[in-house]
């Protein structure tokens, strides 16, 4: 409080004090000036009072000065310890004091500054740090909008390439059906049954047969889309077991693929004599039988298999389906004496043979396109 006083109070107290003593100079010089002007009209007594009077006045003036200024400072005082406590209190939680370091103000003012100064700039450190993360992440985004304009254009090329290949198999689809349409024609004409003996003859179905498993495989390259998109949707309500009897292992896993994305359990066989030993284990709902197979075709392994469950009192009835390009009346007619259900003309769509699996498991697919 002497420092305040001394360094602050006191340089502009002076100046006060100099004016209330010039005024009683001037007071005197007045009083002076009358005496010599009127001397039978001047009296020292009034003069002496006059002065006692401004004296008094002019000390009363200071001393109210001087004690609001006091009061003023006392105030001032208080708010600037309460506001050094307040930093001393949050140094020591950031800063542990040492024992004994009890400073004076202006070294504890010179402390406060630093720490100010490093507060400042851990600060500035922080932006500059996030600035660079800002840069950076610029700098990332850049580069992936780089990657995602390559990946945008390969998509394009991409789709291009698919529609190429979509208009080579449908060009090679209209190049199979009038060779196909031939062949059944041949087939079915007397120069064939005149001419040509039995093996020329099943050589041509044998043909036909392996052409209708090229048309199942193009048809179903075709809509391997729309497939993969009926598979996202949960179709299945109740799951059945399905046997599939081919010896073309692309139609087998197209066949399949078909019928597991309806949520159906499938089991393969490639040949009459391995579907056959399937009977014994657990039974099938379904069989997808082919006609044309090596050794044992589709109609002589339908009888046996018709045959073994006869001699099995508990064995479950399977619904047996024909697989094959030759649907005549008369292969019908095979087909049907042989035990079998049903057939399927090849080339099929994916969606005929949902089609039928729904029609003979109807508790095994929702209802509804597949």
């Amino acid at each position: 409080m002497d420092r305040l006083w001394s360094r602050l109070v006191w340089p502009i107290l002076w100046p006060v004090l100099l004016a209330q003593a010039i005024l009683v100079v001037l007071c005197l010089v007045v009083g002076l000036m009358l005496w010599l002007m009127m001397p039978a009209h001047a009296s020292w007594g009034a003069t002496f009072w006059l002065l006692l009077a401004l004296l008094l006045g002019s000390s009363l003036n200071v001393a109210v000065f001087l004690t609001l200024l006091r009061h003023r400072l006392r105030g001032i005082q208080r708010d600037v310890n309460d506001a050094l406590a307040g930093i001393e209190a949050w140094l020591a939680r950031h800063q542990r004091p040492q024992p004994g370091d009890e400073l004076p103000l202006p070294r504890r003012l010179e402390a406060l500054s630093r720490a100010c100064e490093a507060l400042v700039e851990g600060w500035q450190r922080e932006l500059e740090e996030s600035r660079a993360a800002e840069r950076q992440l610029v700098g990332d985004l850049q580069a992936r909008r780089g990657q995602l304009e390559r990946l945008e254009a390969g998509r394009v090329r991409a789709r291009e390439e698919s529609r190429l290949k979509s208009d080579y198999l449908s060009h090679l689809q209209q190049s199979l059906a009038p060779l196909m349409g031939s062949l059944s024609e041949v087939l079915e004409g007397d120069a064939l049954r005149q001419c040509g003996d039995d093996s020329d003859q099943a050589a041509l179905l044998a043909l036909r047969e392996r052409l209708a498993d090229a048309v199942v495989l193009l048809e179903n390259l075709d809509e391997s889309t729309d497939t993969t998109a009926a598979s996202s949707r949960p179709l299945s309500h109740g799951k059945g077991r399905v046997l599939i009897v081919d010896d073309g292992p692309v139609n087998l896993t197209l066949a399949r693929q078909v019928l597991e994305r309806q949520g159906l359990e499938v089991e393969t066989a490639t040949s009459g004599e391995e579907a056959l030993s399937r009977v014994a284990g657990p039974p099938f709902d379904l069989v997808l039988m082919d006609i044309f197979m090596p050794g044992m075709d589709g109609v002589e392994t339908s009888r046996h298999w018709r045959d073994r469950e006869a001699e099995v009192a508990a064995c479950q009835r399977s619904i047996l389906v024909a697989l094959t390009a030759n649907a005549s009346d008369e292969d019908r007619r095979r087909f049907f004496q042989a035990g079998m259900d049903d057939f399927l003309a090849k080339p099929y769509r994916p969606q005929a043979l949902v089609d039928l699996v729904r029609r003979w498991l109807p508790g095994a697919l929702a209802p509804g396109p597949a």
